[in-house]
């Protein structure tokens, strides 16, 4: 079956959508180093994750904080709910999924629930690590803008798989649709017009055409 050019567009919106998740999912598997800042001063070393304490130098904060346990729990939901969403993404492209009609409505559920977690696990390390006393120096690695980074393309994959939903790319705009709804009213008025104009012109030619048939030469008959 040859596709329509709406469908079409539709599979390559949701190909852009499942790219920027494989991105995002690349970016976030950086955080499995376990260091995502460093710290100098009162307390000195690398803080994150799942940081391997014989090859680097972790931070001693005595216990483990809540907001550490919390934003090491929403980035591992984030992970799980990437690797629910890749699968099913690459499996929607086949022809036994096309009668689905809300897919792209989930996509964009998933997309916009791990973009949110990645973002709110990210703000809780940030407020503990600035939230520490005495307050060291803290130095961001890269991985932490990494994660930034593929929280903003999950939330950029959300976005489109809405669109998608909404199938706004195949849809006239309402100003195009009420400019068209207008050129269709005058050329309406314009051809009612023309027929009027043409039905007036017929009548009067008829008239003439049979008065000139009563009467010789024009003139009107004389009673007997």
């Amino acid at each position: 079956m040859v596709s329509s050019w709406e469908e079409d567009r539709k599979f390559i919106l949701r190909g852009w959508s499942l790219v920027f998740s494989i991105l995002a999912t690349l970016m976030m598997l950086s955080v499995v180093d376990g260091r995502l800042a460093y710290l100098q001063g009162s307390y000195t070393g690398y803080l994150g994750f799942w940081t391997d304490c014989r090859k680097h130098k972790c931070v001693s904060l005595g216990q483990v904080t809540v907001l550490i346990h919390m934003s090491m729990g929403f980035m591992m939901l984030a992970l799980t709910l990437c690797l629910i969403l890749l699968p099913f993404m690459c499996l929607s492209f086949r022809p036994v999924f096309r009668r689905l009609t809300k897919i792209d409505l989930v996509f964009s559920f998933l997309s916009f629930s791990t973009g949110f977690l990645i973002v709110l696990s990210l703000t809780l390390f940030v407020v503990n690590c600035e939230t520490l006393h005495p307050r060291p120096q803290v130095s961001y690695l890269v991985t932490t803008y990494l994660c930034w980074g593929a929280g903003a393309l999950m939330l950029l994959a959300g976005v489109l798989n809405y669109f998608n939903h909404l199938g706004m790319w195949g849809r006239s705009s309402p100003f195009m649709e009420r400019r068209l709804s207008c050129r269709r009213w005058v050329s309406q008025q314009n051809a009612q017009r023309r027929a009027s104009e043409l039905q007036s012109d017929a009548d009067r030619k008829l008239s003439r055409d049979l008065s000139s048939a009563f009467t010789p030469e024009g003139r009107p008959l004389e009673p007997l």
